[in-house]
């Protein structure tokens, strides 16, 4: 009798452990990142748990160069990536399937941290004295390099008499200070060393000139992917506005967590934004088709996932 009573006991257990719901495995996602503090956020995030806690088991991954985030993203390497909108542009236009799901940061002319600047044995004083210089970038193409093509056309200094050079962002102040260049556009911290260093100066805060509060950085992934992660986007989305939080009530320990992750601290924390709207896309659209970098229609609408 206790045997059959026993047996039925078991049989209740195994029956109610069919019946309930299988407990969900956190989203394992690998974040794609270059070394820059606009992605604060999610180093906070996977330091202080607020992943964890939206059921996101993140895998944060170096990137130092942002061109090839795009490709990581479409192999299965990374499932979001950060890209600045040029980027993104640029991939949609050649056809691949890119939606942002958030922002990162702001340049805003108030507080900038991208500026040209040139080496102290350089004389500028106006824009028309650019031309004829050799001008270093980070990117042919880059956020960086198309705002400073379109401040020279804004400022009418042809852009084909300007010598723009691409190069490692990290070799830029040294290929200043020994003369191979004239002039940089450049983001901080490198921005900040240059001038605290004495080798360059302020020549122009052309970004801020050419638009006042721009979103420079943001976070993508396919647009596949998104719609079969609909949960995974939202919760991610969570994790960094818990990481927002807590940098501004704990501004310290975050830059105690910047340094673990970069290896340096910035002069100051950019603008951060967590969201992005088919607005923030619209500038760099119209500066495109002034350089002729897209050959599609671009609709900013369906580049931005609500």
């Amino acid at each position: 009798m206790m045997k059959v009573r026993s047996l039925a006991v078991l049989g209740c257990l195994v029956v109610a452990c069919v019946a309930s719901p299988a407990i969900a495995e956190p989203a394992k996602i690998a974040i794609g990142y270059p070394p820059a503090t606009d992605f604060l956020a999610v180093y906070v995030a996977k330091e202080k748990g607020f992943f964890a806690k939206h059921d996101i088991d993140a895998t944060p991954t170096k990137l130092p160069v942002v061109t090839n985030i795009p490709s990581a993203i479409v192999s299965g390497s990374i499932q979001i990536g950060m890209t600045t909108v040029p980027v993104l542009l640029q991939a949609v236009d050649g056809g691949l399937d890119f939606v942002l799901i958030a922002g990162a940061a702001h340049h805003t002319k108030a507080s900038p941290f991208i500026s040209l600047l040139a080496r102290k044995d350089v004389k500028i004083e106006k824009p028309a004295d650019i031309a004829g210089k050799k001008v270093g970038v980070p990117g042919i193409n880059s956020v960086i390099d198309v705002v400073f093509r379109k401040w020279l056309i804004n400022n009418k200094v042809p852009v084909d008499q300007v010598k723009i050079i691409e190069a490692p962002l990290p070799q830029l102040p040294d290929l200043l200070k020994g003369g191979t260049l004239d002039l940089v556009a450049i983001v901080d911290p490198l921005r900040t060393r240059i001038i605290a260093g004495d080798i360059g100066y302020v020549a122009a805060e052309y970004f801020g000139e050419v638009d006042p509060d721009v979103l420079v950085s943001a976070w993508m992934t396919t647009g596949d992917w998104a719609k079969k992660n609909p949960d995974v986007v939202k919760n991610f989305r969570a994790a960094i506005d818990e990481g927002l939080a807590f940098i501004k009530e704990n501004p310290q320990e975050a830059r105690d967590i910047e340094k673990k992750y970069l290896g340096f601290n910035s002069p100051r924390f950019p603008t951060f934004e967590n969201k992005a709207k088919p607005d923030d896309l619209k500038v760099f659209i119209s500066i495109g088709k002034e350089l002729g970098l897209y050959r599609t229609a671009l609709d900013p609408a369906k580049l931005v996932l609500p």
